[in-house]
């Protein structure tokens, strides 16, 4: 493999961050830490409990003052340090901030000689690298795929079609289905009506938009991650992504059924085409994130059948499965910065601790069933090779068509950008700009031809901005 996911950034000055060797514990003293994320805090409990069990001269404190979740969550860190009382390890959601500011530790020397560190998959292990620094510790990867109704499929009575799309035995697309035979399948089974139940949107799209240049090209090329990132830049001019991003436009221009995307006079004459089109029984597919496995549930309760199928493939049969990344990082303030790892190691990517986790879900799942309760799905899954962890998960997604097609394939999963990418959040919003003359809404405007001469602009842009960043970072 060429070049991949390391940042080659220098970070230098005081943003240095040193453990100067941490705080020395004094024997047949207990170690006090305490910890912070925005998930389920009975869990978490459970996981510290389980933690201290393991390392019982450790002790946890579940801080739970660190209010929101998400830029909330990461503004309330960022205070909480200005008053000295930063958790020893926390969630967040964008590391470069939380370097910027200070508050991490670089955890190299403790990620580099852990024997569980080595299993975590390639794409993931060379994120939230700056230069030779580990400021964020990947934790859960969550999928990127599409939900598809089941019932729709099997009423359309689609059949296979020579150049468009192939349908197996059952009317679902296929699992190695390309991105070309989505776009098709949702041109043929789209079908707007008056009357609810005849209507059929073809494909709802990634937050409002077709994703496809983020992830077209990291199957057709091995050398580029996701959104052309190829551990240096991105390479917006790159012909797979134009071809991708010509496609995204002239598919965000329809009105017709294909994609949620409708004007204000088919909203008032179709009122039941507002909505989450996926989970009221309208929508046949819906570019989605395994977070949003609830509608599943949901759909089920009124007798709507969705499956979860890999996203598409390439035409050369590349698959690298996009995934979205959450992170954790060790405090620069910790005391202990050895015993801090441990803990963050537990909460992510860790064997023991996924065991642990898998455990006290199953204890959950148990005591739900026994009063008649439907347990939730798993929604995020491990980042390392571990088999017998794998196997475990397998129980707890029962149920779910199709999603097994996107785990044989996990260990090539690229992982988004968002969280660790310098600059990354402020070129979207730049792109996202109405007033901007070479913004998105522009570039649908002006249409698909205009796409070469928009990804000069954007590749200019972005790479200005990452590097903007990482200069304000020294």
């Amino acid at each position: 493999m060429k070049k991949l996911l390391l940042v080659t950034l220098t970070l230098i000055g005081s943003l240095v961050l040193i453990a100067c060797g941490g705080k020395k514990p004094v024997p047949g003293n207990k170690i006090s830490l305490s910890y912070a994320d925005w998930g389920d805090q009975v869990t978490n409990q459970k996981m510290i409990d389980a933690f201290e069990a393991k390392y019982p001269h450790i002790s946890v404190e579940l801080r739970t003052d660190i209010a929101g979740s998400g830029e909330e969550f990461t503004g309330n860190l960022i205070t909480a340090s200005q008053n000295g009382v930063l958790p020893d390890v926390f969630a967040t959601d964008n590391v470069p901030v939380i370097v910027e500011q200070g508050l991490t530790l670089d955890v190299s020397e403790y990620w580099d000689k852990d024997e569980d560190a080595k299993l975590v998959y390639e794409y993931i292990a060379k994120t939230a690298i700056y230069g030779e620094k580990r400021y964020g510790i990947p934790s859960f990867q969550f999928l990127k795929g599409v939900m598809i109704n089941l019932d729709i499929f099997e009423n359309a009575n689609l059949t296979t079609t020579a150049g468009k799309y192939r349908i197996d035995d059952d009317g679902y697309p296929m699992k190695d289905w390309t991105f070309n035979e989505m776009i098709e399948i949702a041109k043929a089974i789209k079908n707007i009506s008056s009357d609810p139940a005849e209507t059929v949107i073809g494909l709802d799209t990634w937050y409002g938009t077709p994703d496809f240049q983020q992830v077209w090209p990291t199957m057709e090329d091995a050398d580029l991650m996701y959104d052309t990132w190829d551990g240096s830049k991105f390479n917006y001019t790159n012909a797979h992504w134009i071809s991708a991003m010509q496609e995204k436009v002239r598919l965000h221009q329809l009105t017709d059924g294909t994609t949620t995307k409708f004007t204000p006079d088919q909203l008032e004459q179709y009122p039941h085409l507002d909505g989450y089109l996926i989970q009221t029984g309208i929508g046949a597919m819906d570019i989605e994130g395994s977070w949003q496995f609830w509608v599943i549930q949901e759909a089920k309760k009124d007798n709507i059948n969705l499956g979860f199928w890999p996203y598409p493939r390439a035409t050369n049969g590349n698959f690298y499965p996009p995934v979205i990344l959450d992170y954790q990082a060790v405090s620069s303030q910790t005391q202990y910065p050895e015993e801090a790892y441990l803990l963050a190691k537990w909460m992510t990517y860790g064997k023991d601790g996924w065991n642990a986790r898998l455990d006290i879900l199953d204890e959950t799942r148990k005591e739900l069933i026994a009063k008649g309760e439907t347990p939730a799905y798993l929604d995020r899954y491990p980042i390392a090779d571990y088999p017998e962890i794998w196997a475990k998960v397998d129980g707890f997604v029962d149920g779910i068509e199709g999603i097994q097609a996107t785990f044989e394939h996990i260990a090539n999963g690229k992982p988004d950008l968002d969280k660790w990418m310098p600059g990354y959040r402020d070129f979207w919003a730049w792109a996202n700009d109405a007033e901007n003359t070479f913004g998105w809404e522009a570039l649908v405007t002006a249409g698909a031809t205009s796409v070469p001469t928009y990804a000069t602009e954007w590749n200019k842009k972005i790479n200005e901005l990452v590097q903007q960043t990482l200069d304000k970072l020294k």
